[in-house]
């Protein structure tokens, strides 16, 4: 489904792949027939408004929840073989359950013994990345969501693992906070060639951070669009009113042959581009004796568009 399909895309390594993809609870499906590929380097965000099956899907993933039928491969591998491949990932699904009074290195090095993790210095290496090196007595109670984000980050890192899957990593941040995880997965996947499977709600958040985007309604995958794409479809456009929209669209022919118009009722017109030659239009308009009412530049509303989408109030997340 996934619109950019080059062959130097086509022979990369896939990290994931799910084959015709279920999940039932009780009657309900809750995830429906997923055929869902992530190839290596790629930062994929998948969107989708609470209840559409993201956590579950993600669950599926880290063996956490078993699929009703199809099947999944990581690394290639399937069955008992993928208990290795699962090695090679790392799964923030929930909020981790940290100890309030222990600081970060202590946090970390229960979770180095617990995971058979050699390298005691893997744990300064993976504080060090996510920001957290100088907050050597800080307790974990003491934290803000921000650096509780980037401790469970952290966390994920310390198996050194190939492919990132985080279950709504920037939710109930600020806007700092946000700036915060987007600029640290930006940096582990160009600086550590980390490929990174992110999910979450908010689409203006993952435009500045994504290079795919799969959208998910009612647990089935109803887009999959590059960033080229979707920056295509939320390109600036000029909306005007005027007294004679006829008139207005000969004159706008004439002085741009290749002008992109629609006209609209109630006299409106919008110009999808030679957004940058606004001023030069409104001129020509009142200059050739056409009313403009009205001038402005908007954003085409995406946000509205895929919520619009992906609407959907399943139960079970």
């Amino acid at each position: 489904m996934y619109d950019e399909q080059s062959e130097g895309v086509k022979n990369m390594e896939r990290l994931i792949q799910t084959f015709q993809l279920t999940k039932m609870f009780k009657q309900e499906e809750v995830i429906k027939s997923i055929d869902f590929t992530l190839e290596k380097g790629e930062i994929c965000a998948l969107i989708g408004k609470n209840g559409a099956g993201k956590s579950t899907f993600f669950k599926m993933l880290a063996g956490q929840l078993m699929p009703t039928s199809g099947d999944i491969h990581l690394f290639g591998k399937s069955g008992k073989e993928m208990t290795k491949a699962k090695k090679r990932m790392g799964f923030m699904i929930e909020t981790p359950a940290f100890f309030p009074d222990f600081t970060a290195t202590q946090n970390l090095e229960y979770f180095r013994i617990q995971r058979g993790v050699v390298e005691k210095e893997r744990i300064y290496e993976v504080l060090q990345i996510v920001g957290l090196a100088n907050q050597k007595k800080k307790r974990f109670r003491d934290y803000s969501m921000g650096m509780k984000q980037r401790l469970g980050i952290a966390l994920c890192l310390l198996s050194s693992p190939d492919c990132l899957v985080l279950d709504e990593p920037i939710n109930g941040l600020d806007a700092e906070g946000i700036r915060e995880i987007r600029n640290l997965l930006l940096k582990l996947n160009q600086e550590k060639q980390i490929t990174i499977l992110v999910s979450s709600h908010i689409l203006t958040e993952l435009q500045l951070l994504a290079k795919r985007f799969v959208f998910i309604k009612n647990g089935m995958i109803v887009e999959d669009l590059s960033k080229r794409t979707l920056d295509e479809k939320s390109k600036k456009q000029i909306r005007l009113k005027v007294d004679n929209p006829t008139k207005a669209a000969q004159l706008l022919e004439s002085a741009y042959p290749d002008i992109r118009y629609k006209v609209l009722p109630d006299q409106v017109i919008s110009l999808q581009n030679h957004v940058e030659e606004s001023a030069e239009i409104n001129s020509l308009l009142v200059n050739n004796g056409v009313s403009v009412m009205e001038f402005r530049i908007e954003a085409l509303n995406l946000e509205e568009y895929f919520l619009g989408l992906v609407e959907g109030n399943d139960a079970n997340d």
